[in-house]
């Protein structure tokens, strides 16, 4: 009888899998779409969610954590952080000078039209730098103000976003005033293609269906042959015990 609870317990540990953390403190809607689109690739993923914080990790097999991390990459997940106006102008602070203030609210420019950016279908990370350099006149309260804004754009190979560029130019004129469409520089950049999805072969049998099945449900698969095997097992046992 040790022989066979070895066996089960050597089963039942392979059962379990190999799950690694993929990602964690993942707000749940933001969570929810990365596994829709790992899931929508085939790629098999586990949620947990911590029930004091509300956040969510995910899990993944082993072997699928390259491509989970590529296809999530591209396709901009996880979300980058921003900073909103609570944050850098908290309650009950002490009153700034024009100049920290000045810069803050250059700052928190800069966020929204990252987030803004962000947003576009294929685009993968954002960051705006907008600067202004200020050049005295004769007279002491008279400054004239000249902006600058530089746009960096990574994007998925997927996406053309070439055929976008007067429109995110515009975008950035419009959002900072005073700011002259000369002074805008664009650099767009496609991101490196790492993620090779699976192609599913083709075959005239019913075996290559067969097959296909298998990989997309290796897990209920595996758990039914564990099942079986277990039980084949115990009645096995059984059987030895009544010749006994």
């Amino acid at each position: 009888m040790k022989k066979y609870r070895w066996l089960t317990l050597i089963l039942a540990l392979l059962l379990t899998g190999c799950k690694v953390e993929l990602y964690q403190n993942l707000p749940q809607s933001e969570a929810n779409q990365m596994v829709a689109l790992l899931m929508l690739n085939h790629i098999d993923v586990n949620s947990d969610i911590d029930a004091k914080t509300g956040k969510v990790t995910l899990k993944i097999e082993k072997d699928q954590f390259i491509n989970a991390v590529e296809l999530l990459r591209q396709n901009g997940y996880p979300k980058a952080n921003y900073v909103d106006i609570e944050q850098l102008f908290p309650s009950g602070q002490l009153v700034s000078s024009p100049a920290q203030e000045e810069a803050k609210m250059s700052y928190l420019k800069e966020q929204q039209l990252e987030r803004t950016l962000s947003n576009m279908d294929g685009v993968i990370s954002a960051r705006v730098s907008i600067a202004q350099n200020v050049k005295g006149t004769s007279t002491s309260h008279s400054n004239i103000t000249d902006k600058s804004a530089a746009v960096y754009i990574k994007y998925s190979p997927e996406a053309n976003l070439s055929s976008s560029e007067t429109q995110i130019r515009n975008l950035i004129k419009n959002a900072v005033p005073d700011l002259q469409y000369e002074n805008i520089s664009l650099f767009l950049q496609p991101a490196d293609f790492r993620y090779q999805p699976t192609v599913q072969p083709s075959s005239s049998s019913g075996w290559g269906d067969i097959q296909n099945w298998i990989a997309a449900n290796k897990t209920p698969v595996t758990v039914g042959l564990g099942s079986v095997f277990i039980a084949g097992v115990a009645c096995l046992a059984i059987r030895r015990r009544r010749e006994d």
